[in-house]
């Protein structure tokens, strides 16, 4: 071996530090293994060593990334609420009828929410709300908030328009949200409605955004503002 020669490390090169898109490929792995694991054992009877070992790594690596069990449940959560609304807040229905905008943006949002892992989900979060106040407030506005903003978008392009006429597009948007996607949502979580978005779902859902609709015709206040 030349003086110029060296020998290589063990460990040491490329391989030694996962890249960036490695790191987040792993982070994902790990929130969607904790999301199964919350859905099937609860938040209570979930344990790290068990999302440790299903996701492929140590306890330790877990609580590097996400501290504890609270902050890891409300990371997997978190995650799934982005995926779906980031899609969506890039997919605003536009159509120039009001009517069509909010169906589309309620049958995008109830065929999501209403399945059995989230409705699973949604109990979990019901249960654990009174332990842990901060983290349903934080589940609550990146969830409900972010999609109110959504629906308020809508209706303040809708009244632009001369379709429809609210006082408060935010304030309107939280009665949408409340009785066309949340209460189906909450009847099945409750296990008193179905779990999935059926056509027994769209058809309640065509009725509570047309009653929604109607109510806010401009022909209907008469001389109110």
């Amino acid at each position: 071996m030349t003086s110029t020669q060296k020998t290589k490390k063990p460990g040491s090169g490329r391989t030694g530090r996962p890249t960036r898109q490695a790191s987040q490929a792993l982070s994902r792995k790990i929130l969607r293994v904790a999301r199964d694991v919350f859905f099937a054992d609860g938040f209570g009877r979930s344990t790290a060593e068990r999302i440790a070992a299903k996701a492929g790594i140590s306890k330790r690596t877990l609580y590097a990334r996400y501290g504890n069990k609270q902050l890891l449940f409300e990371a997997a959560i978190l995650m799934e609420i982005e995926d779906r609304l980031s899609f969506l807040e890039q997919h605003v229905p536009e159509h120039g009828d009001v009517r069509l905008e909010l169906e589309e943006l309620s049958d995008e949002l109830l065929s999501w929410m209403l399945t059995d892992i989230h409705v699973a989900l949604e109990r979990v979060v019901m249960a654990e709300a009174a332990r842990f106040p901060a983290l349903a407030r934080n589940l609550y506005e990146f969830g409900v908030g972010r999609t109110t903003r959504l629906v308020a978008e809508v209706l303040r392009k809708a009244e632009e328009r001369g379709e429809i006429r609210v006082s408060d597009a935010n304030f309107a948007a939280e009665q949408f949200i409340s009785s066309v996607i949340l209460s189906p949502f909450r009847r099945a979580a409750l296990g008193v409605g179905v779990t999935s978005h059926n056509e027994t779902s769209s058809a309640r859902m065509r009725q509570a955004a047309d009653l929604f609709v109607y109510g806010c015709r401009p022909s209907l206040k008469g001389s109110h503002p």
